[in-house]
C-alpha cells in the first residue's frame, strides 16, 4: 500500500462523485468536505486493505478499482459479503464498536479516498450534511445487498449468477461512462473470477463454469481478458427472474 497526501482529486470535480455519498453535497458543502478527507491510498490486486478484527481507523470511498469483503469461515472457506466498486463505502463505524468483522481485499489495482475516523465529529459539527450524506450511502448499499439475497435466495444457480453479473455490470456501467473510460459495446472491466461467484452465492466452481459456459451459449453474456458486456441486459434480467428496471433502481438507487 501507498498513500497520496498531495494534489489530491477535488471533491467538487470527482469523476465518481455521482455515484458516491458526495452526490448528496452541494458545490459549496464538497468544499468543506474536501478538509475530511486525508489521503488517497492505493492497493495492488491481491494486496489486503484490512483484516477482520481489525480497528477501523477510517472511513473509505472506493475511487478506483474492485474490492471484496468476506468473512473467513471456520472450515478454511470463506464467504464473501459484497462486491465493493467505485463509489461505495467501507468501515463506515462511527460508533464505540470499531472492530471490523470482516477483512477486505483488492481484485484489481485499487484507490479508496481516505477520511479518518477521528475526524468525523469535528467536520460533522462543520458540516451535518456529511453524516446524512454518509448514513444514506451506507444505508442505500445496506439495502441494495439485503435485496440482493432476498432476491435470489430460492433460486436457482443459472439465475443467481445472472442477478450477479447483470447488477455487477449495471453499476460498472455508470462507473465506466463517468470515467468517460465507456466502450462502444459496453463492455466494461470485470475483474472477478469463478472461485469469487463461488464464494459469493454458494455454489461450486465447477457448477459456476456450467453456468457461465451456458449464458455464453445462449449469447447473454460475453467475458474474456476480465471485460465483461452484456448484449441484451433484457434477456439477462429474465433469467434473473427480476424487471431490468426493478434492478437498475436496487444498484443505483431511487
Amino acid at each position: 500500500m501507498r498513500s497520496i497526501t498531495q494534489h489530491l482529486p477535488r471533491c467538487e470535480s470527482c469523476c465518481i462523485r455521482e455515484a458516491s455519498f458526495m452526490n448528496q453535497l452541494n458545490l459549496n458543502q464538497l468544499s468543506k468536505a474536501n478538509a475530511f478527507r486525508s489521503s488517497q491510498e492505493m492497493f495492488a490486486e491481491g494486496e489486503h486493505l484490512y483484516y477482520e478484527g481489525d480497528i477501523a481507523q477510517h472511513i473509505y470511498s472506493v475511487y478506483k478499482g474492485w474490492v471484496i469483503l468476506y468473512k473467513s469461515l471456520e472450515n478454511g472457506n470463506r464467504q464473501i459479503l459484497r462486491f465493493a466498486l467505485p463509489g461505495d463505502l467501507l468501515c463506515f463505524k462511527v460508533g464505540r464498536n470499531k472492530v471490523l468483522d470482516h477483512s477486505a481485499i483488492a481484485v484489481s489495482d485499487t484507490s479508496l479516498c481516505t477520511f479518518p475516523i477521528e475526524r468525523y465529529k469535528k467536520t460533522v459539527k462543520e458540516l451535518p450534511e456529511l453524516a446524512v450524506a454518509l448514513s444514506s450511502m451506507s444505508s442505500l448499499i445496506s439495502e441494495r445487498y439485503h435485496s440482493m439475497l432476498t432476491t435470489i435466495a430460492s433460486y436457482p444457480a443459472e439465475t443467481k449468477v445472472a442477478f450477479l453479473l447483470l447488477s455487477l455490470y449495471i453499476r460498472q456501467c455508470v462507473v465506466s461512462k463517468s470515467r468517460g473510460e465507456a466502450d462502444p459495446d459496453c463492455c466494461v472491466h470485470f475483474p472477478i473470477k469463478q472461485e469469487d461467484i463461488s464464494d459469493a452465492l454458494g455454489i461450486t466452481s465447477i457448477h459456476v463454469n456450467r453456468v457461465l459456459q451456458s449464458l455464453r451459449k445462449k449469447g447473454l453474456i460475453e467475458c474474456k481478458n476480465k471485460c465483461l458486456k452484456v448484449p441484451d441486459q433484457e434477456a439477462l434480467a429474465e433469467v434473473a427472474k427480476i424487471e431490468l428496471e426493478v434492478l437498475e433502481e436496487m444498484m443505483l438507487g431511487p
